[in-house]
């Protein structure tokens, strides 16, 4: 009589276990690809933190190599320009 209830019982038991089963992989999975993902991020932040840095490094570069004294230094020195006479600059009256 118990061997039969224990039949009844058995098939009920593993498939309870295995759904037990099926579900905790699934939360082994889902924790380990969210620890994953959580290093991905942070490691992209770190990629943008570097590229903000050398655009702002960049855009300093770029106001100094605009700058007009350093231009003006080297029209001089390189390109022999001199600063224009009174009777050299021209006017120019637009009609608008």
């Amino acid at each position: 009589m118990k061997t039969r209830m224990a039949q009844n019982y058995l098939p009920s038991c593993i498939i309870i276990l295995l759904l037990f089963t099926v579900w905790a992989v699934f939360h082994v999975w889902t924790r380990h690809m969210v620890t994953e993902l959580g290093y991905d991020i942070s490691a992209q932040q770190a990629v943008k933190e570097g590229l903000l840095s050398d655009n702002k490094s960049l855009k300093l570069e770029i106001s100094t190599l605009k700058s007009s004294r350093r231009l003006e230094v080297i029209a001089k020195n390189s390109l022999g320009l001199q600063t224009p006479k009174n009777d050299q600059v021209v006017y120019l009256c637009l009609d608008e």
